[in-house]
């Protein structure tokens, strides 16, 4: 009695065993007694292996929200100067309309002066000039189009970057998760606590992942949309520079003017269909320069939807590390 009186007040020291001196009933009591205390002992072992474990495991859990916090804001960031890009792209769509209209303008009066070209050879020179002005300006616009389309698509790529950066973040706290519930399962009744909260890290690891795949399909429908624009704007440069050539070929016409006045009336109404495909090219090219401001404005919404994930996933991290503290004072008071 004296003996178990002392190991029953030993304030969790379970290294003190009854000594087994009889064979009778009392005899097999302390012998069952210390084989519970055994068992007992290795449990408390096991916890505290578990305990020193799951300390750890949120730890790293910490690290890994912040991780994707930082990438968030980086995101965030890259979609913020795509937009501008294409906001650019878009105001230098609507300067090469504006170029072809009045292309288009001085093609009218080419067409009417060609009517006239006895009586109006010099200002037929002068309106040539003019529009060879009008289309070199015209091809600057469009360099500079298709440069900041380039841009557009370098920023894309960054921003893909990024989310394959938090996509595999994501894929390390689902695994984490998973071996947190794993190690809760093996801590028995004393682990359900820490179990919920490691299978809602698990879910949040999910959503992650869900939305940073979308997020890889809008950068990926970026992409496509500029290499289309890039292709556009090539189109536009080609048209310009044939309205340039029929432009010097009107110049030239005109010091020819019996001979070649059927010619250059036929030039003329080429550039007129040439100047129409431009004109519905730069729409097109603006239709998508649009489409691309949605796409990185659903970009920049996913961001944050991810930053407020990374977030709760801190949350849930810092409860993780509050319930190892105190499964490491619980079994702390055990002496093993």
């Amino acid at each position: 009695v004296k003996m178990i009186r002392d190991i029953a007040e030993g304030e969790g020291d379970l290294t003190k065993r009854l000594d087994v001196s009889s064979k009778d009933e009392v005899g097999d009591l302390s012998q069952w007694f210390n084989t519970f205390i055994n068992n007992l002992q290795g449990m408390i072992q096991n916890i505290v292996e578990n305990a020193d474990i799951l300390k750890t495991a949120s730890k790293e859990l910490t690290d890994l929200s912040s991780l994707m916090s930082d990438g968030a804001n980086q995101m965030s960031m890259k979609s913020n100067a795509v937009a501008s890009a294409a906001e650019e792209m878009n105001y230098n769509m609507d300067s090469v309309a504006a170029a072809m209209e009045e292309a288009s303008t001085n093609t009218g009066m080419v067409a009417t002066a060609a009517e006239q070209m006895t009586s109006t050879i010099n200002e037929i020179a002068q309106n040539s000039e003019k529009a060879a002005i009008i289309t070199s300006e015209a091809v600057t616009q469009a360099k500079n189009a298709s440069d900041r389309v380039a841009e557009l698509g370098v920023a894309a790529q960054e921003v893909g970057k990024v989310t394959e950066a938090i996509t595999e973040i994501s894929e390390q706290t689902n695994l984490l998760a998973l071996n947190a519930t794993i190690e809760a399962a093996r801590a028995g009744d004393a682990g359900k606590g820490f179990a919920v909260v490691a299978n809602e890290i698990k879910e949040l690891a999910r959503q992650t992942a869900e939305a940073t795949h979308d997020i890889k399909q809008k950068i990926e429908g970026i992409q496509g949309t500029t290499a289309g624009t890039v292709s556009d704007i090539e189109q536009i440069s080609k048209i310009i520079n044939d309205v340039n050539e029929i432009v010097s070929t009107i110049a030239t016409a005109v010091e020819e003017q019996s001979v070649t006045t059927k010619e250059i009336a036929s030039n003329v109404v080429q550039v007129s269909g040439g100047i129409h495909d431009v004109n519905e090219n730069v729409a097109q090219s603006s239709t998508v320069a649009g489409q691309i401001a949605g796409d990185i404005s659903e970009v920049n919404q996913a961001a944050n939807e991810m930053s407020n994930s990374s977030s709760q996933l801190n949350i849930n991290a810092e409860k993780l590390t509050n319930l190892a503290v105190q499964l490491n004072d619980l079994v702390g008071k055990f002496k093993v």
